[in-house]
């Protein structure tokens, strides 16, 4: 068995047929195009995760904001959380624009970022 499968025979005596170059080609190309296909969708639901962690942290903050948990030294850090769940809710609206997609992706990690950092020095070094 094994030295049939070297010799290129399949089991049961049966052969691969032979394709032609178009054939080869159109297949190579519906290949990438699938590829491509699960590789937009899988970068989009990438995006769309990220996306919902800034809204969830942008509406945790803007309730803090609301109910006025979030005074003082802390108003700040918490309104820069806030845009970056409005940034984090605008990608479902820019979807057609995938580079303004980007672009709000990076705005909303960076404002969350900046905001939790700018929550825990207040915590840590002020003690409020």
């Amino acid at each position: 068995m094994v030295a049939a499968m070297a010799r290129g025979k399949r089991k049961g005596g049966r052969t691969r047929p032979q394709r032609t170059e178009q054939e080869q080609q159109a297949a190579a190309g519906e290949y990438r195009e699938a590829v491509d296909a699960f590789q937009r969708s899988a970068f989009w639901n990438l995006r769309t995760r990220i996306a919902n962690v800034g809204i969830v942290i942008g509406a945790l903050a803007l309730l803090a904001v609301v109910l006025g948990s979030a005074d003082g030294a802390r108003l700040s850090p918490t309104l820069l959380c806030v845009l970056g769940g409005v940034c984090g809710a605008a990608v479902y609206f820019s979807r057609p624009y995938p580079s303004m997609v980007k672009y709000l992706l990076i705005a909303s990690v960076g404002f969350l970022v900046l905001g939790i950092l700018g929550l825990v020095l207040v915590v840590q070094v002020l003690g409020r």
